[in-house]
């Protein structure tokens, strides 16, 4: 069973391995042991409607990136058809958007930053409810040219961050980030908005436009692929905080539980087989959008996340609570809601996510065939 390696630093090298091909059936139906650890019976019957049509869900997420693969892979493998699902995913642009169309009833399922799931029940939404973690750590950071003179948060004091955009995912985190060394965010450094990992993006760190730049890890990524060498100012407690996950609101659990479990369980099953077989995982992503292939960046962008896309060890996959968000809220600075955060942040559907036959999903993912 795979373990997430807790990382401080992120890759900046692809090393490909030798791709096996096989051939199976990854059927069963038997007792297992799930990723949790604990034996469990087979999962109920697939959810679909009264009429016995599947169950259609439009699933929204930020940013279409390697990032998403536990997704693309379940998707692909037919896990969410066997969970009697029908599901179309939707790329938005940002988490902010992605909130704000799931507030609006535009979309049943979202995978959202935590960043901006604060903000909205900051605003009063406290119908949302967070249900399964998918990152963990976190995937915004600061980065700084590999030869300057900034070694922690607290030499960012005086200096000019850039940052993808005013409103961009990463502003949280950047203003904790600035807050753990005690300093102000708005009167101890600058925040100037330079793009997403662009050849504007590079330039300014380049030409000394700024000192430092704040944005989510396809973005430093990208920003490497073009030459330059980063480096990443990341204090502790950062590692240990809920980055993104599958946000509904209470309704759709109200109404349609089993389905809201069955998304979660497919999903659990698609992480687990990136775990199992990364190669396998990465041909999948180059066969669903090749479109991130045509370089080097979407094979280093999911070598990069691979490792903070499973839970720790010990834990069920998509575990948090509310300890964990309380500590984020605190880390950027954000108002504690007058809700309890053990209504929102719930972990009622984790087991049921969580309980598939490890075996099956192993030999779905080392029989697929190499590329």
């Amino acid at each position: 069973m795979p373990t997430r390696e807790r990382r401080r630093w992120l890759p900046i090298a692809l090393v490909m391995a030798t791709l096996v091909a096989a051939c199976g059936d990854g059927s069963s139906g038997e007792a297992t042991t799930t990723p949790g650890g604990d034996t469990t019976a087979p999962g109920d019957e697939p959810a679909t409607t009264a009429g016995g049509e599947p169950t259609s869900f439009r699933v929204m997420f930020p940013v279409n990136s390697p990032i998403l693969h536990g997704f693309r892979v379940a998707e692909h493998a037919g896990y969410y058809a066997d969970e009697g699902l029908e599901v179309e995913f939707q790329f938005l642009d940002g988490g902010g958007e992605v909130v704000t169309q799931l507030l609006g009833g535009n979309g049943d399922i979202a995978n959202i930053p935590v960043g901006p799931v604060v903000e909205a029940i900051e605003q009063g939404n406290t119908d949302l409810r967070a249900v399964w973690n998918y990152v963990y750590g976190s995937i915004f950071y600061i980065a700084v040219p590999a030869d300057s003179d900034m070694e922690t948060a607290a030499d960012l004091e005086g200096r000019t961050i850039g940052i993808t955009d005013l409103s961009g995912g990463e502003v949280p985190i950047v203003r904790g980030v600035i807050q753990s060394a005690g300093l102000d965010p708005n009167t101890d450094v600058d925040l100037v908005p330079i793009g997403e990992g662009t050849a504007l993006t590079l330039r300014a760190l380049e030409e000394g436009q700024v000192d430092a730049f704040g944005g989510s890890i396809n973005d430093v990524i990208a920003l490497q692929v073009q030459g330059i060498d980063l480096r990443y100012i990341l204090p502790e407690e950062l590692l240990e905080l809920p980055a993104s996950g599958i946000v509904v609101q209470q309704e759709l659990i109200d109404s349609q539980r089993d389905a809201v479990v069955g998304f979660l369980r497919a999903s659990t099953k698609g992480s687990y087989w990136a775990q199992v077989n990364p190669d396998a995982s990465l041909c999948v992503l180059q066969e669903v959008a090749p479109e991130q292939f045509a370089e080097e960046t979407g094979a280093l962008i999911f070598e990069a996340v691979l490792p903070i896309t499973w839970a720790p060890e010990g834990q069920l996959m998509g575990f948090q609570s509310a300890d964990t968000w309380g500590t984020y809220f605190d880390f950027v600075g954000a108002e504690r809601p007058d809700v309890d955060l053990e209504q929102i942040v719930t972990d009622e559907l984790l087991e049921e996510a969580n309980d598939f036959d490890t075996a099956a999903v192993e030999e779905d993912a080392n029989a697929y065939p190499s590329c």
